[in-house]
């Protein structure tokens, strides 16, 4: 039987829907019910941690989980967080908010740390694990700015800077990474400090205080 003159490009589209990776179930509707219950009565999560980089405090995921958990689970709904090990031995964290119904969204980031130690990947994958459970959930964390305005300055601030200056060096990078060896809290507050997912996105005007910071700290700790 003669087969129709599209039927070899419907069969490639099919492959290629096959291989793309849904990130929510086909419905939603009883999820998105469920989460909007929850979050009118989930708490601000206490910035109960220390960023020790920047001297300030912070929500730790500790308490994003205890601002949000019981009224998640009141509704139906829970999260998951696993990382998966993809081509070329990259490593995702994918976070899940799944509900009773089986309804569930998805998101995901790649894991890369600083230092391959486990170390440094545990710590990193607790840095995104807090950011994307609270992205997800809709958790408001008590180190957020509530000043739009200040948000604006802030934005157009890093903007002038980034245009001004770019981001560090190669060189500048390595410095880094030896000041850094062993010391991923230093590095996580960093990256939430600076609210960047990795070293090289330092604006090449912060670097030389944040390497004196680094030395300081690491100074106050072998005394």
């Amino acid at each position: 039987m003669a087969l129709p003159v599209n039927y070899e490009v419907y069969e490639d589209n099919e492959k290629k829907s096959h291989n793309i990776k849904k990130n929510e179930s086909d419905e939603l509707d009883k999820l998105f019910e469920a989460l909007a219950k929850a979050q009118m009565e989930m708490e601000v999560a206490a910035t109960a941690s220390i960023n020790p980089f920047f001297k300030s405090r912070y929500a730790d995921l500790a308490s994003i989980v205890k601002a949000s958990r019981p009224f998640l689970a009141k509704n139906g709904l829970c999260v998951i967080q696993r990382t998966i090990t993809e081509e070329k031995d990259q490593i995702f964290l994918y976070t899940r908010l799944c509900h009773a119904s089986g309804q569930w969204i998805e998101s995901n980031m790649q894991v890369k740390p600083l230092k391959n130690d486990i170390q440094g990947l545990g710590s990193y994958i607790t840095y995104l694990r807090r950011y994307m459970y609270a992205s997800l959930t809709g958790v408001v964390t008590g180190d957020e700015d509530d000043d739009g305005e200040t948000a604006m300055q802030e934005t157009r601030k890093e903007k002038k800077e980034e245009e001004d200056n770019g981001k560090i060096s190669k060189a500048q990078l390595q410095v880094l990474s030896n000041e850094l060896n062993n010391c991923p809290e230093i590095v996580e507050g960093i990256l939430k400090g600076f609210n960047i997912t990795k070293l090289s996105d330092l604006p090449s005007k912060k670097y030389s205080g944040c390497v004196e910071r680094i030395r300081e700290i690491k100074r106050a700790k072998e005394s």
